[in-house]
């Protein structure tokens, strides 16, 4: 399967910034044909963060494995160009505000009108219709209607924090990913493409629901309350850093309480079972927090280790590439840029037939294959 599990699925990508693009990342790994359309001047996304020779890092990991192709909707013949790339292709994904593409022809309803067979996908932020349809969507804003910053934050009586990293924006893409890939099986099967879509804070809270908002499941009387999530830390204060230790099932309860020297706490009601430790989370995560001065982080990975209890080093993002098990899996790869030169970035996560999908073609500059994809599908000479 070296070619990719979605080789010979060509899919359009118009929009910018994350959410679109590393959903369509994700397919290019898996071997799909990835046209990313951009304005004259190219994606704004390409000038944002860090950069070395004009090419931004968050746009470099986003958009490797992809074809560069700059129309000006404004103007008819590259509006026209672009319907005729969409009708050739099995897939068009775009993350427009609401109305955007309707303006243009390129809503569901025209294009499938068109060709049944395509897969159609928006993106939007607060979905299509309704109080916050029009309104534009960042990251921050979903982090902050979600319920996640009051979880970060450790929970209603403490500051709200906000993720640092992208949470969201990455969070959509491999939902949006998935769906298509769901939606190319069933095409598969019935002859027929589909209409996909995304909201970004329907993705949040769906994504929050489980864990973060277990006191928000159960309507009426008769529950069960125990701690929120934002009620635990495990990051554990060491002589030279913080280590993670997650001692919460019996055998290894019992194999920490004996490597700390706190075999009395066995008989403290509320850490008696792993039932009684979950519902106590705050002492227990105290008592698991003040456990590990007095030695290195490394020497408590090999003790934790040795006696089977689950652990890891707190690793600053520098540190992450050489972490060891980083370097065996070969998640890190090194690629040479015509014009950004040698870089770093990480290789797809899930590996198929063994294989490891990475970066064929490192990410594009504006328009650079405009003339090619055109006259490949006939729309030029």
């Amino acid at each position: 399967m070296s070619a990719g599990p979605l080789n010979g699925v060509t899919v359009i990508e118009v929009g910018g910034w994350f959410t679109g693009a590393m959903a369509t990342c994700m397919m290019a790994d898996q071997g799909a044909d990835v046209i990313k359309i951009e304005a004259p001047g190219g994606d704004g996304f390409r000038q944002t963060g860090t950069a070395r020779g004009g090419h931004a890092a968050m746009f470099m990991s986003a958009n490797r494995n992809k074809r560069s192709v700059t129309l000006d909707l404004k103007q008819a013949e590259d509006l026209a160009a672009l319907r005729a790339l969409v009708g050739k292709a099995d897939v068009f994904v775009q993350n427009a505000r609401p109305g955007a593409m309707a303006r243009l022809g390129l809503d569901a309803d025209t294009l499938r009108g068109a060709d049944p067979r395509l897969i159609h996908v928006s993106i939007s932020a607060y979905g299509q219709t309704g109080p916050n349809a029009l309104e534009g969507g960042f990251d921050t804003l979903l982090q902050a209607l979600s319920g996640l910053c009051v979880v970060q934050g450790g929970g209603p009586a403490h500051r709200p924090q906000m993720v640092r990293t992208l949470a969201v924006d990455k969070m959509t893409s491999p939902i949006v990913a998935q769906a298509i890939s769901s939606a190319l099986y069933a095409r598969e099967r019935t002859g027929v493409g589909a209409t996909l879509d995304y909201a970004m804070l329907d993705g949040m809270v769906w994504w929050m629901w489980p864990d973060g908002m277990t006191s928000q499941t159960f309507i009426g009387d008769g529950v069960e309350v125990a701690p929120d999530l934002a009620e635990i830390d495990f990051l554990c204060p060491t002589d030279d850093g913080f280590i993670v230790a997650t001692p919460h099932m019996e055998p290894h309860w019992l194999a920490f309480t004996e490597l700390i020297g706190r075999i009395d706490v066995r008989a403290d009601p509320r850490f008696r079972t792993a039932r009684t430790r979950q519902v106590n989370m705050g002492p227990y995560s105290e008592l698991v927090r003040g456990a590990f001065a007095g030695r290195t982080t490394a020497d408590w990975c090999r003790l934790l280790r040795e006696r089977q209890i689950p652990c890891a080093p707190v690793l600053a993002p520098h540190e992450v590439a050489d972490y060891p098990q980083v370097v065996w899996n070969g998640t890190i790869e090194e690629i040479d840029h015509p014009e950004a030169g040698r870089y770093r970035s990480a290789r797809a996560p899930v590996r198929f037939d063994g294989v490891a999908a990475g970066t064929r073609t490192p990410p594009p500059a504006p328009g650079q294959d405009t003339e090619a994809v055109l006259r490949e599908y006939g729309i030029r000479r």
